[in-house]
């Protein structure tokens, strides 16, 4: 999936960063209206939310209650990513659960994260 990444230059490891850290605020997005829909319908069990890891062709679904999606957002250098997309050079697993694990963007990710959103609160 993202074979080749530790082959990067420092250069093309922040193009990388960059382009997933996109990719995760794209996902981020939908997960918030979808959030913002389950709360408006008062839902509590387990609704499909997309993928936020980094990969562009990424359209793949973990399932989680709505709180704890919003508990997740509210870190705003935590993503839901689907077991198996976690990509150690840009980030780390900090909790695994059945079906779905949250990763902490580290480094040149985190610092992108800080660059196109500097509010205390990772929401659009």
């Amino acid at each position: 999936m993202f074979a080749g990444v530790r082959e990067f230059g420092n250069d093309r490891a922040m193009e990388f960063a960059e382009r997933a850290a996109r990719n995760e605020e794209i996902f981020r997005g939908v997960n918030e209206r979808i959030e913002q829909g389950a709360q408006r319908h008062q839902l509590t069990t387990a609704t499909p939310f997309h993928c936020e890891c980094g990969q562009a062709d990424c359209f793949e679904y973990v399932e989680l209650a709505p709180a704890d999606y919003e508990r997740v957002a509210a870190e705003r250098y935590r993503f839901v990513v689907v077991p198996g997309h976690e990509l150690e050079e840009i980030e780390r697993v900090v909790e695994r659960h059945e079906g779905f694990s949250v990763v902490e963007k580290i480094g040149q990710a985190r610092e992108q994260i800080d660059r196109d959103h500097p509010q205390a609160r990772h929401r659009s």
